[in-house]
């Protein structure tokens, strides 16, 4: 069970509530009634099960803060190249758009944008998820990619990787 920050917060406020309990219990100056110990150890047993259960879900929400802090900082891995592989495939379209109606072959400028788009296509290829931004982005380059051809195996590497993101977060998240 996760829990929320506040229910977090209003649980260590039990444990407090509890362990003042145990104190007063055990401090007092009163003569012990029959069954006296008995409820303080119960007491005491209840405060440890709520620390306990309060511990784990600090250790959660903490986790859970992590891979959030982990997830915006590497927005420079696979999204990042895919962001530049499309601004690429844009600077080709306009640079084709530019020389057609001039030339009736390829422009030679194509060649490096063509380089530039296949090395970026193949580092998305290779790239190993660390967010969820860089799983879509891998996602989605092999449907833009692909042009309907789906037997690179550029994509079957790029679908492999995020299917391991996807089923180590999913087994972090249980």
């Amino acid at each position: 069970m996760t829990m929320t920050l506040t229910q977090t917060i209003a649980s260590a406020y039990d444990v407090s509530s509890l362990l003042r309990v145990c104190i007063r219990s055990l401090e007092c100056g009163a003569t012990d009634l029959p069954g006296d110990g008995g409820a303080t150890a119960n007491t005491v047993k209840m405060a440890s099960d709520k620390t306990d259960g309060l511990i784990l879900a600090l250790e959660q929400l903490e986790e859970t803060a992590n891979r959030r802090m982990r997830d915006n900082s590497h927005a420079d891995g696979a999204a990042k190249l895919f962001g530049q592989w499309k601004a690429a495939r844009t600077g080709r379209d306009a640079v084709l758009k530019a020389f057609v109606p001039k030339h009736s072959g390829e422009p030679e400028e194509l060649v490096v944008i063509d380089e530039l788009i296949g090395r970026l296509g193949e580092q998305i290829a290779c790239s190993t998820p660390q967010s969820d931004a860089d799983a879509a982005a891998m996602l989605q380059w092999c449907v833009e990619d692909c042009a309907g051809e789906c037997f690179d195996p550029d994509y079957s590497k790029a679908l492999r990787a995020v299917l391991a993101y996807l089923r180590k977060e999913g087994a972090e998240a249980n």
